[in-house]
């Protein structure tokens, strides 16, 4: 009688995905090929371990230990990096039933207290949300089971507090102002928490708050002696007298370049402060541009004969009427000037 030959299975399971390498197609006879390929699964009993031989010479090897040590430091330093900031706590929070459910469905393969400890999450953390997830309440705004949370609201108490967040009287009442009325009132006796915690489960809409318009970047200079600020401030000494601190200021520095102090409102004195500016600190006839409010020291004929000189290139603008914008620049440094120093001394009189 002739022998018969014996195939290793892992020839059969080859022949069964098709992967046969090309020198055993051409040995093996036909009909065998087919007979293989339409064989069950089922047959070969303890078909899922037919991998386990090859997967312990691997993890046999010192680089494979290496290899799988790397990957697992690579993923360490990953999950570290992803923890700095808050936003990986906060997806993982808006996705806690999906991270829960699986968690749960792969618990008996994976240390859960390992995928805890990457994560940063307490254990504490993990069990409330595992029984938010898995004890939800359609009943509760909370969405949670009230006999687990029993110290959740009444449904007396969340529609009074409803009522309220609802009332047109309320409308553009803060929550927190609500919050103390229904307390002082004995209608609803909760912390302010509690307010803002239900106003956000129940998803009433109220009236935003406009943020506040921007204020528009002024007139700024890009060198000194561009543009000039005018103005006066007031200041009262021992004696009740008031005197007027004329104070001329460069916009580029917000240097005082020049000031004046007169017991009296005149024309001419801005007009002399000026004058004497422009003489001091521009040279070669430069053309500036000087900043005044609509005070009639500061719009009078001596003031419009200065502006008309031909030895003297002055551009008088008046704040929000020639421009959108105020003389604030130079109201900001009365301001320091006054209550920074004038303010913390006394003085009996103008000298």
């Amino acid at each position: 009688m002739g022998s018969y030959n014996s195939y290793h299975t892992t020839l059969k399971q080859l022949a069964k995905k098709d992967r046969l390498p090309g020198a055993y197609k051409n040995e093996l006879d036909r009909t065998t090929l087919w007979r293989w390929k339409q064989e069950p699964l089922k047959k070969y009993i303890g078909n899922e371990l037919s991998n386990i031989e090859v997967l312990e010479e691997f993890i046999n090897k010192s680089e494979a230990q290496k290899l799988m040590k790397s990957y697992l430091k690579v993923t360490y330093t990953l999950i570290n990096m992803l923890n700095i900031g808050r936003q990986f706590h906060y997806i993982l929070k808006q996705n806690r039933s999906i991270f829960i459910k699986t968690i749960l469905k792969y618990k008996k393969d994976i240390d859960i207290k390992l995928v805890l400890r990457l994560c940063k999450i307490p254990l504490s953390v993990f069990y409330s949300w595992k029984n938010r997830v898995l004890m939800k309440c359609d009943a509760s705004p909370l969405m949670i089971c009230k006999k687990t949370y029993p110290n959740q609201l009444t449904s007396l108490e969340v529609s009074t507090m409803k009522n309220l967040l609802l009332n047109e009287r309320f409308k553009f009442w803060p929550i927190c102002s609500i919050a103390y009325y229904a307390l002082r009132e004995k209608l609803l006796s909760v912390s302010l928490a509690t307010w803002y915690l239900y106003h956000k489960k129940l998803g009433i809409a109220r009236p935003l708050i406009p943020k506040k318009k921007k204020h528009s970047i002024g007139i700024r200079a890009s060198l000194p002696n561009q543009v000039w600020h005018a103005d006066i401030t007031i200041v009262k000494t021992q004696d009740n007298i008031k005197h007027y601190v004329y104070l001329l200021m460069d916009n580029f520095s917000k240097y005082i370049l020049n000031f004046r102090v007169e017991a009296f409102v005149s024309g001419k004195v801005r007009m002399e402060t000026i004058r004497e500016t422009y003489n001091k600190h521009i040279m070669n006839s430069q053309e500036v541009s000087l900043i005044v409010d609509g005070g009639s020291e500061n719009n009078n004929s001596e003031i419009n004969e200065l502006t008309n000189n031909n030895t003297i290139r002055l551009n008088k603008i008046i704040a929000l009427k020639d421009i959108p914008f105020s003389n604030s620049l130079i109201e900001a440094q009365n301001k320091l000037l006054k209550y920074r120093y004038l303010f913390r001394q006394e003085y009996s009189n103008i000298e």
